[in-house]
């Protein structure tokens, strides 16, 4: 069973050899990972810890680009000295970096806070990355093929500022409504063109929860988002594609929700938030799960024999089809290269399903 047939089936709760994987990394453990591999080439790594995803994506242009300047994590670098770093999106705000930190920022600036939504310029969708993505899907031909698009809510709250767009839930609705249509067309364009390219999964990550609670009532949520995402999954599965949903944090509130307008995997189900065995109990019939393993915790923190144990425990109480196991998010530059390799290793060998073997 190639990587492709393995995560199809898993997603659609059919028989696999073995339980799929994914990773997800940041710039600096997959350094270390790959120097302490003596390999450097990147799919050579994926291929040796056995990860079944590759991602691709539609890009964007235009919109608040600041040509000429060097690119940094999030954004063009528009400003730095020492211990710190500026960048700025290509949506227009801007991300203040404290270096050496690297995977921590605080958001500086909202454009929409600064100009009216007429004078805002919207970004516009790189067409031309379509044959990009046409040429990754033959290339990986035998993998399962994430394609991301931009955030929604995430994007629309950073155009005005958090605590902005809370109060503009309540005074200013219509203008609320206004930037999530524009966010919407974008991702829609460019779930149709990655959905015409091929890919097997549109991935949407659009973060509503938080540590112990959701950023906006499950009601507010139901009007405004709900509606939007139903018409970007409906779009999806026309293709023939499936579609993920991501949300960090407690969203237990909703998932029901999302189960009624098509979703067919959960990610993260971030264990630090929600038991991954109790929601498995209540809706694993009916979703996928992708992720589940702490970055928390147990990856950075735990030991080996912590990284086993847990990746033993969701193959065990979620079982071997219906989960794409892997980090709940990006590993962090704190984790032990001996912890992710854990991961792919022992995965591999509790993950295996016997009564596939026995066929």
């Amino acid at each position: 069973m190639n990587s492709r047939e393995r995560c199809l089936r898993s997603i659609k709760h059919e028989e696999v050899d073995r339980v799929p994987l994914i990773l997800r990394i940041r710039p600096e453990p997959w350094i270390k990972l790959k120097r302490y591999l003596g390999v450097m080439d990147d799919e050579k790594v994926y291929r040796w810890l056995g990860v079944d995803i590759r991602g691709v994506g539609i890009g964007l242009k235009g919109g608040y680009e600041v040509r000429g300047a060097k690119y940094g994590e999030r954004g063009w670098v528009i400003e730095e000295g020492p211990g710190f770093q500026v960048e700025q999106n290509i949506f227009g705000y801007r991300l203040l970096f404290h270096r050496p930190h690297t995977h921590t920022f605080t958001y500086i600036y909202h454009p929409l806070q600064h100009m009216s939504l007429e004078e805002y310029e919207w970004p516009e969708v790189r067409e031309e990355d379509f044959d990009k993505v046409v040429r990754l899907r033959r290339r990986y031909e035998d993998f399962c093929l994430y394609g991301g698009v931009t955030h929604m809510w995430e994007v629309a709250w950073k155009l005005t500022g958090f605590n902005t767009m809370m109060k503009m839930l309540f005074t200013r609705p219509k203008e609320v409504e206004a930037i999530l249509d524009n966010l919407h067309r974008i991702r829609m364009q460019q779930a149709k063109l990655l959905c015409e390219a091929g890919v097997d999964v549109i991935y949407d990550g659009d973060d509503v929860g938080m540590q112990k609670g959701m950023m906006i009532s499950p009601t507010m949520w139901r009007r405004l988002l709900k509606p939007r995402y139903a018409e970007l999954v409906s779009l999806c599965h026309r293709y023939g594609a499936f579609f993920l949903f991501h949300s960090d944090g407690w969203i237990e509130p909703i998932i029901r929700d999302l189960i009624e307008i098509g979703v067919d995997i959960l990610n993260p189900v971030q264990p630090e938030c929600m038991d991954p065995a109790e929601v498995h109990a209540r809706y694993g019939d009916e979703l996928c799960f992708d992720g589940t393993l702490s970055i928390q915790h147990t990856i950075p923190f735990g030991s080996v024999e912590d990284v086993v144990r847990e990746v033993r425990e969701r193959i065990e109480t979620i079982g071997y089809t219906g989960l794409i196991l892997g980090p709940s998010h990006a590993i962090q530059p704190e984790a032990p290269v001996e912890n992710i390799i854990a991961i792919y290793t022992a995965a591999r060998k509790y993950g295996r399903n016997p009564s596939f073997k026995r066929r």
